[in-house]
């Protein structure tokens, strides 16, 4: 994966990203162009990697919620 972007992209989204700021919800311009220097393959095991995060976060929640209501 290459996720170095060069300076010119760098300042041609911080351009866009100012220009839309005020009229439009802001996008993280960034995380789109490193995602697009990704291949399919490293999009999706990055897909899996948020996936997996959330379903730790989930199953800590409810084993935090399960030790609370013990008697």
């Amino acid at each position: 994966m290459n996720d170095v972007i060069s300076e010119s992209e760098t300042n041609q989204l911080s351009d866009i990203t100012e220009k839309n700021s005020k009229s439009q919800p802001e996008t993280d311009k960034w995380l789109i162009a490193m995602f697009l220097k990704m291949t399919p393959e490293e999009r999706l095991q990055s897909n899996d990697n948020a996936i997996n995060a959330v379903r730790e976060l989930k199953n800590a929640f409810e084993q935090r919620q399960f030790r609370n209501c013990k008697p």
